[in-house]
This record gives C-alpha cells, structure tokens and sequence, in this order.
C-alpha cells in the first residue's frame, strides 16, 4: 500500500521561504506556496522557483494559493510560516480560521517569542521552531539569490511551555537535511534561538538606524562599540534565562560579526522600503527580558526606541 505523501504549506515567499520551497519541491516534496501577490504566484506557476547565488536550484511548483483560506483546500498537514515575524500578529487569527489538530504548525522565523506567540494565538499547546542558518534576496518574482549557508539549522518543537524534541522534529529535521538544507534537531532549541537573536540584534538595529552595511558597521569604531555592548547586554540577559554561552562568549560572537560582509541586514532593508521591521522579536525582545529578569538593557531600548519611531515617522506621515 503507497504512503500517502505529506502536503507541505509555505506562507510568505520573501527569499527564505523561496530558498525553503525550491528545496523541498525539487526534492520531490508536496508543496502548496501561498502568497498575496499574485504576480509573483503567477510566474512562479508558469515558470517555477529559481534559486542562485551559493546555490543553483530550480524547482517547479505546481500549487499556489492567494491567500490562507485558499492554502486550506489542499489540506495541508504541516504549514512552515516563513514570513517576517512582525506580521505574525495579523497572520495567526487567519491560520487559526483553518488551524485542525492534526495539522504542525513551523516558525520559520527570526527573533524572540515566535512559538510562543503562535500557540498563544491558535489556542494550542505544541508548535515547531526552526532557527534558519541561511538567508538571501529577491531578485526579481521567482528568483532569489542565496547569499550564505552555515549549516546545520535547527529545529525543535515548543510542548506546553517546554522544549523538546517529537517524531515532527525528526522527521523535518530529515527532510530538510535530504533536501540540500542540512537540518538537526535541537531539544532545547531556544539556545540556538538566544544566539541568533543576540547576533542579530547587534547589527540589524545599528544598520537599519544609520544605514550602514554589516561590514561598514563592524569597521566603523562607534558602530562596532555600540554591537558589542547590544551583545553584552544579550549575553547578559540570555544568561539570566538559563543559557550560558561561555567566558569567551563576547569575543567569539564579536568575531562572528567582524567576519560579516558588505551587504545590508534584512532591517535596513525594510526601513529603506518602508515596512514594518521586526526589531520587536529582536532589540525589543532582549529589552523586554531584560526587564523580566531585572537586568537594564540601555542599548537595545534605545535601538528598540529609535526603530519603533522611524517606523512611525513613514506608518503615519
């Protein structure tokens, strides 16, 4: 008797979920893209994902949906939710509309406090979380150039308020890894989740403000002062939550962020187009545990400040 091959839904094709959906389609997966342009959903069913840069990956994909509701009728039963962590808030109702107990649920995200806020919103008491170790840029509708890959990412599942690792974890894990993504599972995944967030932080905020690059940043004594306190501050307050990174912590993850090359972070990106950013998952977080566990966080506050008031200053000219 044939195994009835799962149905994977993707929400959001901004270049993560492009990179995502090109690999498991042409690995031969069961994939539906959902998206609210339809231009891009167009090309991309007449023409398929192309995928460049460190990579060379062309898939065709013959199921796309305009919307959530629309991503319902081909039943999926896992959905990987790749779009900005800023828009979760307005997304999640919409998924809960569709939302059945058999269904996995996977933040494919950025920042701090995604699952959480997913199962908050849903009403459930497991979901997924996959700490993306690559990242890259639209080009055009249906091309996305892949900038880096440091593999492995990670993925671990969210239970009742508990990190933990399932039979979803490891199947994901597998799939992922078998589609060119190399993908491990994490039983404490919010370690991973603290590191990246930290690192983040450090140079989104400072180069969605000033405009810099990451290298610019990073070479720039002021700017690269300011990261290294973000990173402090994070480091610090990521302690006092229950994950440790080592004494040699701040130099290693200083040296992580001089390695960063001349292109600019997502959040410069979306300050430059005039979109919402997700320093809320990212400074803001840390800020916001900093208060929980009573540690100042005076750099990520202010970035955290001065972001939400560039933010306002296009929202409501």
């Amino acid at each position: 008797m044939e195994v009835k091959k799962p149905i994977i839904g993707i929400i959001g094709l901004g270049p993560v979920g492009s990179i995502l959906a090109a690999h498991l389609a042409r690995h031969g997966a069961d994939v539906v893209v959902e998206d609210v342009v339809e231009k891009l959903l167009f090309t991309i069913k007449k023409e398929g994902l192309h995928i460049s840069g460190i990579r060379e990956v062309t898939a065709a994909i013959d199921k796309t949906a305009g919307s959530i509701q629309e991503l319902s009728t081909f039943n999926p039963d896992t959905i990987f939710i790749t779009t900005k962590a800023c828009i979760l808030e307005a997304l999640l109702p919409e998924v809960k509309e569709i939302y059945d107990s058999d269904m996995k649920i996977i933040s494919f995200q950025n920042g701090l406090g995604n699952e959480q806020l997913i199962c908050k919103i849903l009403g459930i008491d497991t979901t997924y979380r996959v700490v993306i170790n690559y990242a890259g840029n639209r080009i055009s509708f249906g091309n996305a150039r892949m900038n880096w890959f440091q593999p492995p990412n990670y993925i671990g599942a969210y239970h009742k308020g508990t990190y933990t690792i399932d039979e979803t974890t490891k199947n994901i894990s597998k799939l992922m890894t078998a589609s060119g993504l190399a993908t491990r599972e994490a039983p404490d995944v919010k370690k991973h989740v603290w590191e990246k967030t930290i690192l983040n932080s450090a140079l989104c905020s400072i180069c969605a403000v000033t405009g810099q690059t990451m290298r610019e940043a990073m070479e720039f004594k002021y700017t690269h002062d300011l990261a290294v306190e973000i990173l402090q501050e994070g480091l610090e307050v990521a302690k006092a939550d229950g994950y440790s990174f080592g004494k040699d912590a701040l130099f290693q993850f200083s040296s992580y962020l001089e390695k960063g090359g001349a292109h600019k972070p997502s959040m410069l990106i979306d300050v430059e187009n005039k979109r919402p950013t997700e320093v809320d998952f990212m400074s803001g977080a840390i800020a916001n545990y900093g208060e929980k566990h009573g540690i100042s966080t005076p750099v990520n506050t202010t970035f955290t400040s001065l972001l939400k008031a560039i933010e306002n200053r296009y929202a409501n000219p």
